[in-house]
């Protein structure tokens, strides 16, 4: 089958679909970082600056500067965060076409696309993670190497400084993690470039680690050497079971069976030699398949390559591997081993797509669309993330943190009070929680009631009554705490204040409140 490139790109997009689906749903999801991404993008617009606290391996500003059409357009941050989602879904898909069509041609493209949007860890850096600024890296990167590549002869040089801009972009969404991808393909263009001597393919390599070093010597100096300690076994890769992190989120961190079952047939059929006439251009091809050479030029150099630098990635998030951060210093430039699973998207995307340019039979109508959807009934399961409607505005009411551990965040995201009725003068105040990390205790909730600076009574319990506990919360879980407060007879008329907060049973010790020093958040009774 001979697909003209238009219809390969519209059928990339409309695989996309089901990936973008669940951003229609009502409300947003409940992902491991809450409500950030919409806080953060509404932050940007009131305050201009996005406050890094890890300016390597935290999220850049620039994913949230390019959200801000979006919140113009739905009025809300949420909104904003879900467009961005959704743009950075069909973005990805697009670019990965683009790509591997380059190099695979079309029917190939298309499966790719497929492969590289419905990867396990790319839906759950999404619906899962909620990670921003990362989900914009999944559409960066192919875009970045498809511009580098692009044979356009007229327009190269426009294409290669559209590259070297989407590699800035990247740098200054997720500076960490760019800099990793940037030092792969120091490698990979000589690659492309098609450089048969075996010396210089040895000197890339070693660039590029050095430019891995150079930026993890340099990224020291920002935020400071880590060792992680959080790095995965093999068995997961593979494995279907969700596993805590350090941080108490559950997440899957396999390849995709989709993804290693098709990069297997690829290699299969390459080691079996159905890959010596396929490797070379085929002069029979029509020249949109083969445009500029490089859709099916120097084939299998390339299959090396990203085999080769799959192997390294999923060598790196494992237990051996610690012995190699510590001198390379990626500790300064990820948070977590498992992170550089973003790396491993594009190598799969790959080989797996491959295998219909190894063998054209596969190419074939029938056969390549049952192996597209085959990629996303695979990850079917993935794409069912827990809603909340929940819509706290522009912040969170207050931000709660143990004082040892700052960055263990639990937002109160709402409160609703409900007036005292005239017999038993009693008001329900509802309160909405959302740990962004576990609490390694039990907290109680503290409610008083207030009269200037008078206490006229107090309601102090577990939350929801003892229904839910704290140390059970799940991260990016709402939380909806009730509690009941009388007004004593004879108070003094109001208006009346509460004093809310969250303090550990054993010690006394209150959470502490963002902006206060006294561990209390204040609110108005009418």
């Amino acid at each position: 089958m001979r697909t003209s490139w238009w219809l390969g790109a519209l059928l990339a997009l409309l695989l996309a679909v089901f990936a973008v689906a669940p951003l229609a749903y009502p409300g947003f999801f409940e992902s491991s970082t809450g409500f950030q991404a919409s806080f953060r993008i509404q932050a940007l617009q009131d305050a201009g600056l996005l406050d890094a606290t890890d300016p390597v391996r935290g999220d850049g500003s620039l994913a949230y500067y390019a959200s801000w059409p979006f919140l113009w357009l739905t009025g809300s941050g949420i909104g904003a965060a879900k467009w961005g989602y959704g743009l950075s879904f069909l973005l990805g898909a697009l670019a990965v076409y683009g790509w591997a069509r380059l190099r695979l041609g079309t029917e190939a493209g298309v499966l790719a696309s497929a492969i590289y949007t419905y990867l396990p860890w790319h839906l759950t850096t999404v619906y899962v993670r909620g990670a921003y600024a990362e989900a914009w890296l999944w559409a960066l990167w192919p875009a970045m190497v498809f511009a580098w590549e692009a044979p356009l002869h007229r327009a190269r040089r426009l294409l290669r400084l559209a590259a070297l801009v989407l590699a800035v972009a990247a740098l200054l969404v997720q500076p960490g993690l760019s800099w990793l991808f940037l030092a792969l393909m120091v490698p990979y263009s000589v690659a492309v470039w098609r450089v048969r001597w075996w010396p210089a393919r040895i000197v890339a390599a070693v660039a590029g680690a050095g430019l891995l070093a150079a930026g993890g010597w340099l990224a020291v100096r920002w935020s400071g050497q880590v060792l992680p300690t959080d790095f995965l076994w093999p068995y997961q890769l593979l494995s279907a079971t969700w596993t805590e992190d350090l941080a108490g989120a559950d997440l899957p961190y396999q390849l995709g069976a989709a993804a290693v079952a098709l990069s297997i047939v690829s290699l299969g059929l390459w080691a079996m030699g159905h890959s010596e006439r396929r490797c070379r251009v085929d002069a029979t091809e029509p020249a949109g398949h083969r445009a500029g050479g490089l859709s099916g030029a120097r084939l299998c150099s390339s299959l090396g390559f990203w085999l080769a630098a799959l192997l390294v990635i999923l060598l790196m998030t494992q237990h051996p591997s610690a012995a190699v951060w510590g001198p390379l210093q990626l500790g300064s430039l990820v948070a977590h081993p498992w992170q550089l699973l973003v790396l491993a998207g594009l190598p799969l995307a790959f080989l797996a797509g491959a295998c219909v340019r190894l063998d054209q039979r596969l190419a074939e109508l029938p056969l390549v669309a049952s192996l597209a959807a085959l990629a996303v009934l695979a990850s079917y399961a993935y794409l069912a993330p827990r809603f909340t409607r929940v819509e706290p505005g522009a912040g969170p009411v207050a931000e709660l943190y143990p004082a040892a551990r700052p960055t263990d965040t639990v937002h109160l995201l709402e409160t609703e009070l409900t007036p005292a009725d005239e017999i038993t003068s009693t008001l329900t105040l509802t309160l909405t929680w959302q740990a962004l990390a576990p609490l390694d205790s039990d907290y109680t909730v503290f409610v008083h009631l207030l009269s200037g600076e008078r206490k006229l009574n107090q309601a102090d319990s577990w939350p929801c009554g003892g229904f839910c506990p704290t140390h059970e919360w799940r991260p990016g879980q709402i939380v909806v705490d009730v509690h009941d407060i009388t007004i004593p007879p004879g108070s003094p008329p109001g208006p009346y204040r509460a004093a809310v907060g969250l303090y550990a049973g054993e010690t006394g010790e209150r959470l502490a409140v963002t902006g206060r020093d006294d561990g209390t958040v204040y609110l108005d009774v009418r």
